[in-house]
């Protein structure tokens, strides 16, 4: 019900405007800014939530806040180039403020793919087209269910490449869950380097040569290391999908669900596709749905 309130939006831009703006014209070269950046957020969070145009979601703004006495609103086109004018770096500082004052954080990371256009299943069927997409890689807290990183990247990026990116800029992770993808030498050895617990599961034919995956193999999947030529006994295949699956219960690695309902109520509230047209305009309305999500939705 919140979520289809404007007030939800608009109620904190109008009563933090005058400040806002002071704030942002301080110092400022030029024409000073009529809108604040809050503002313009609410205007794209309902444009987002509610699947508008920008005309309709600034008639939607204008409305409201005319009945708060505030004549001077923005137009879509300043909606639309406020928005353009945004750098990457801006929103992702504003995502990461979600850990700022967080310890022991609890993380899952996942990905999943985000269409770049809405042409139904009836035209790609019939005129054969190829279906585009971006892939979306998060970390979610698991207490929170905030997304607290995002990476925008093409679809043939695996997802092993942004595990560490996703989790260096965070501090205080007290552990990290991921799916099979996520098994890599590199993964493992940053974890234990920050001293990081890793919830990612080996593959299950791994034999553990590699230094910081072998303690992870060890765990899983009951494999005995030994001194001699022949150094490891494995176990056969069925005992170590059996003992790869009592680590799962036991190390609270089904945390990982919780990101799967994450990007249910991403995909529910935001749709499966992006509206933008260029892969940076694609990439920064993904970053300001997570941020819209976050402040928003959660």
């Amino acid at each position: 019900m919140n979520r289809g309130r404007p007030s939800n939006y608009l109620l904190p831009t109008v009563e933090n405007r005058d400040k806002d703006l002071k704030v942002m014209n301080e110092g400022k070269v030029g024409r000073p800014y009529q809108y604040s950046n809050v503002e313009i957020f609410a205007a794209f969070a309902i444009k987002c939530i509610f699947k508008l145009g920008y005309r309709e979601a600034s008639g939607i703004v204008e409305d409201y806040e005319l009945q708060y006495g505030v004549d001077n609103t923005p137009n879509f086109r300043t909606i639309q180039w406020r928005i353009e004018k945004l750098r990457k770096d801006i929103i992702s500082i504003s995502i990461h403020e979600e850990s700022k004052d967080m310890v022991d954080i609890e993380v899952i990371i996942d990905s999943t793919g985000i269409k770049s256009r809405n042409d139904g299943e009836y035209r790609s069927t019939k005129y054969g087209k190829v279906k585009n997409w971006e892939k979306m890689h998060v970390l979610v807290d698991k207490k929170t269910r905030k997304i607290l990183n995002i990476i925008i990247t093409d679809s043939g990026t695996g997802d092993a490449k942004e595990f560490i990116p996703l989790l260096k800029p965070i501090e205080h992770v007290k552990t990290a869950a991921g799916d099979g993808a996520y098994d890599s030498e590199d993964n493992f050895k940053h974890c234990d380097e920050k001293g990081i617990i890793s919830l990612v599961p080996v593959r299950i034919n791994s034999s553990g040569l590699s230094p910081h995956r072998k303690l992870r193999v060890e765990e899983q999947l009951g494999v005995i290391r030994r001194r001699g030529r022949n150094r490891n006994i494995i176990p056969p295949e069925e005992m170590r999908i059996k003992n790869q699956e009592k680590w799962k219960s036991e190390s609270g690695y089904h945390m990982r669900s919780i990101v799967e309902g994450v990007f249910s109520v991403f995909k529910n509230t935001f749709g499966e596709y992006t509206f933008s047209k260029t892969k940076e305009m694609k990439e920064k309305e993904l970053m300001l749905k997570a941020l819209v999500y976050n402040t928003y939705i959660v």
